[in-house]
């Protein structure tokens, strides 16, 4: 139970305080590591990414105007993805980036402070001949 405002109140229970707002009362859960099943796997993360970009980008040709809306299309069609593999309490954060291929050199990096025995991330790169794309998708595990 809690105390609000003077009143113990039942775990994961809500009120109404007049008739504007109700206020939600959470237990915390003290879960600080994910089970061994409900981990982060990369190898099924990549094979999502993999999935959804062969899908969405096996026809296209590159121009800059529609790079920009592919982008977040990707990125909301990988996330939606990743999170019916049904990894609970995982913050996912997916970032794609895409460019015309010009028979240039790119890397692609990025820099993230994470605990390393419960959070964990996936990639996948796409050429066809007109351009490539990486998808990266980050699983940050929280309480």
């Amino acid at each position: 139970t809690f105390l609000l405002h003077g009143r113990f109140l039942p775990d994961s229970r809500s009120i109404t305080m007049g008739d504007q707002h109700q206020v939600h009362v959470w237990e915390n859960t003290y879960i600080m590591q994910p089970k061994e099943s409900e981990k982060f796997f990369p190898s099924k993360v990549s094979a999502c990414i993999e999935r959804v970009m062969e899908d969405y980008l096996k026809d296209k040709e590159y121009g800059a105007e529609d790079a920009k809306i592919w982008t977040l299309d990707l990125s909301n069609e990988i996330k939606a993805a990743v999170k019916e593999l049904n990894v609970p309490r995982y913050k996912i954060i997916v970032q794609v980036v895409i460019g015309e291929q010009a028979s240039q050199g790119i890397r692609v990096a990025s820099k993230c402070l994470w605990d390393v025995s419960s959070d964990n991330w996936a990639s996948y790169t796409f050429q066809n001949q007109s351009l490539f794309a990486v998808g990266m998708v980050f699983g940050c595990y929280y309480e």
